[in-house]
């Protein structure tokens, strides 16, 4: 059975109907047979929620300050997006999931101590409770395998001695990845792949990805995106994928290697 990873953002989660649309394309993954589901595709999502943590804290009148494009995030704020990300917006994914007949349950990094965290500093700066990931423990995902649910991660995360952190959805994605060996890593976002030389790249090969970010090919956020996921490769992930959500047919043809769209990258 192929483990498919799926990251999403704002860009489904916020737009209507794009979220149900998403639930549609899974459940085409999945067969069924009976109660239980059974399927060549075992489908892991993992997301984030930004723009919704964003909104709660203007409503709050919370004061948000960044550091070089991270939120630092206080005790309050931690609580803050933990409600945001392990509750709200998981279970709107959840119920969208159930929705269309799949049968999904969401958990956290927290959960199973699925994802063990530490402190990140940015360029030596405190800033609060954000974390890094120091260890995948995927047996709560193994479960879900067996029984056939879909797992629906949040990616806020605890370390040994018990304190929350936020870590970020595509960081996330990346490691639990790896820790699964997973044969497809797809980021859907608001961007339709990697562009080079103004048109988007159809593939990437991991050896080529150095050198697009030394003569600025790639730029800005795409550059720790570009090299994680040459780490996720390097470490026994088929293939990730960078794209736009094109439709229900999204995932299907991102899937088949004669109509994926976006960009893919590969060994």
């Amino acid at each position: 059975m192929k483990t498919v990873c799926i990251k999403i953002g704002g860009a489904i989660i916020d737009t209507p109907g794009l979220l149900q649309e998403l639930s549609k394309s899974i459940a085409g993954l999945i067969s069924r047979s009976g109660s239980r589901q059974k399927s060549d595709a075992f489908p892991v999502i993992i997301h984030g929620g930004g723009k919704d943590i964003t909104r709660l804290l203007d409503s709050l009148n919370k004061k948000i300050t960044w550091v070089e494009g991270m939120r630092v995030t206080d005790a309050d704020t931690v609580e803050i997006v933990q409600m945001v990300l392990s509750g709200g917006v998981n279970k709107r994914i959840v119920n969208a999931l159930q929705t269309e007949g799949v049968t999904s349950l969401g958990i956290s990094g927290v959960d199973g101590n699925l994802f063990q965290a530490s402190k990140l500093l940015m360029a030596g700066n405190d800033i609060g409770f954000v974390g890094t990931i120091d260890r995948v423990s995927p047996g709560i995902i193994e479960l879900f395998r067996e029984k056939g649910i879909v797992p629906v991660v949040s990616p806020i995360s605890r370390d040994a001695a018990g304190n929350t952190y936020n870590v970020n959805a595509d960081l996330a994605a990346s490691e639990l990845a790896m820790a699964l060996r997973a044969n497809d890593l797809i980021f859907i976002s608001d961007i339709e792949g990697v562009r080079v030389d103004g048109s988007v790249r159809r593939e990437i090969r991991i050896s080529e990805i150095e050198e697009l970010i030394a003569f600025a090919q790639a730029t800005g956020g795409m550059v720790p995106k570009l090299r994680s996921a040459a780490k996720a490769v390097r470490r026994g992930v088929g293939r990730v994928h960078i794209c736009g959500w094109e439709g229900g047919a999204t995932l299907e043809r991102q899937l088949m290697n004669k109509t994926s769209s976006g960009t893919v990258i590969r060994e």
